[in-house]
């Protein structure tokens, strides 16, 4: 049988605060109606006040709303930045109820690796723990299904994945499974602290992992009243006088076994054509930073998920690589800023009134010059506009405002947007009066992205964001656009 490390110090760590589906939809319902703002008191208090949060006093615990938003971000409903909860792309269409529920959160499940932002699972463990688990219930050999006792055996101790690891540990299941109870619970009970560990275990595993994922129309969870003879695992929990079973759903007296939602068993084969249980799971050490790591796990990875299993984003692919390739010139192109240029132009071109993106470059003019259909009234009317990449290794300092005003005129421009990866706070200070905004690459990246995602043309409307710039021309409008993102696609609940 598998070799296995199984202490409490090596082994998943998965969240566990809810199991609801109610409850996640509660969360995410709150989080809206607070914008999306990270404020647990506020948090805590609009969950009591829908009766979905009851704490152990009256006052209840601020820190019980942190590990419930950080449940939400290991289950790949959103993620943290900036004192902001930012949805996920699945998030987004789960609300808008785009895509069957089900299926949406079969890509959350697929998508779940260690390293995680959101687990401290040790660092030994690098593995898509989702995709093991899928692959294993679309194995043939083991009846595609997995008991719930071998969830909590092998599961949480498998560190890395390959295929001479996977037919082990199908070997393995096969021979656990010729063994009966007595002989089973000798096996658990050979473990050291095995009481503690596999208490901590089931716990994680069966009352909220599996459970969840149920909840959400992934998996289903059957009762077998002939497995191990009728007879459950129990497991003290702590000092407590509760034990943790291996039951197949609260307050039953038998166990049983875990497998796919049948109608999803065509969507889990079209991911695994394209993506594998073995790839290697991305780490931050890879990316160039942690920002960049947590961006791609939560927005474009889950992207590329969707498109496989839906028609629906299939045509979303080029926008989404655009989109991509803007942001990673913003800041890692070259030095002299063309690749930043060059990767302006087609992201430009996603809003639907842009005419046209040329570029122009060169000390003595601005570097793209868009013509803009003016659909404030119904004489098709152009305007033009300037933009400005600035791309460097460290945060845009300064501005040359006359020069850049020279540039308008030039062209007969109405205003002139610099975009950058990052500002310095004098910048704000030189464009103060004049005809020109600057905003971060990744806030104008973020509202194209979800513009173009929320859109039946695939195409951002701009005329909104130029209604934004007319009104705080002077200024950044990072923050400002941010803040309207927010109110534009915003996360309503029936």
């Amino acid at each position: 049988m598998i070799k296995l490390n199984r202490t409490k110090q090596n082994k998943w760590i998965l969240q566990k605060n809810i199991n609801s589906k109610d409850l996640f939809k509660s969360f995410i319902y709150v989080m809206d109606k607070q914008g999306n703002n990270i404020d647990s008191k506020k948090l805590k208090s609009s969950l009591r006040s829908i009766n979905r949060y009851v704490g152990r006093s009256a006052e209840g615990s601020d820190s019980t709303m942190g590990v419930r938003l950080s449940q939400m971000c290991f289950y790949m409903v959103g993620y943290k930045k900036g004192g902001m909860f930012l949805p996920s792309p699945v998030t987004q269409l789960y609300i808008k109820k785009k895509l069957p529920t089900k299926k949406l959160f079969l890509i959350n499940l697929f998508s779940m690796q260690f390293p995680s932002p959101y687990s401290k699972t040790p660092e030994n463990f690098n593995i898509f723990f989702g995709r093991l688990i899928l692959k294993l219930l679309t194995d043939a050999r083991i009846d595609k299904r997995l008991y719930i006792d071998e969830c909590f055996w092998f599961l949480p101790f498998i560190e890395q994945i390959n295929n001479s690891v996977y037919e082990e540990l199908i070997n393995s299941i096969l021979e656990y499974r010729k063994l009966n109870y007595a002989a089973k619970l000798k096996l658990f009970m050979s473990i050291p602290d095995s009481e503690d560990l596999f208490s901590n275990c089931v716990h994680e595993m069966n009352y909220y992992f599996l459970r969840i994922f149920k909840e959400f129309g992934v998996l289903n969870i059957t009762e077998d009243k002939s497995h191990n003879a009728g007879k459950l695992f129990k497991f003290r929990h702590g000092n407590t006088a509760t034990f943790r079973t291996d039951a197949w759903d609260s307050n039953k007296l038998n166990s049983g076994y875990v497998e796919i939602n049948s109608d999803l068993f065509t969507d889990v084969e079209k991911l695994f054509a394209e993506f594998s249980a073995f790839d290697k799971p991305s780490t931050q050490s890879e990316s160039l930073s942690k920002e960049d790591w947590i961006r791609d796990l939560y927005e474009f990875n889950i992207l590329d998920y969707i498109n496989v299993v839906s028609e629906y984003s299939k045509s979303k692919n080029y926008i989404i690589e655009v989109i991509k390739e803007m942001l990673y010139a913003s800041k890692y192109g070259s030095r002299d800023g063309t690749t930043f240029q060059n990767k302006l132009k087609p992201f430009f071109e996603l809003f639907s009134e842009i005419n046209s993106v040329e570029i122009i470059g060169g000390s003595g003019d601005t570097d793209l010059l868009c013509v803009v259909s003016d659909t404030s009234n119904y004489q098709n009317k152009y305007y033009k506009i300037n933009v400005d990449a600035k791309t460097s290794k460290n945060r845009t300092a300064q501005l040359n405002p006359i020069r850049l005003t020279k540039h308008l005129s030039k062209n007969g421009s109405k205003y002139c947007i610099v975009v950058s990866p990052k500002f310095c706070k004098g910048v704000r200070d030189d464009i103060n009066g004049f005809k020109i905004v600057t905003i971060d690459a990744e806030v104008l990246a973020n509202y194209c992205l979800k513009d173009c995602l929320d859109s039946e043309e695939n195409l951002a409307n701009y005329s909104f964001l130029n209604q934004i710039i007319m009104e705080n021309l002077g200024c950044d409008i990072s923050k400002i656009l941010d803040k309207q993102i927010d109110t534009k696609f915003k996360l309503s609940i029936d």
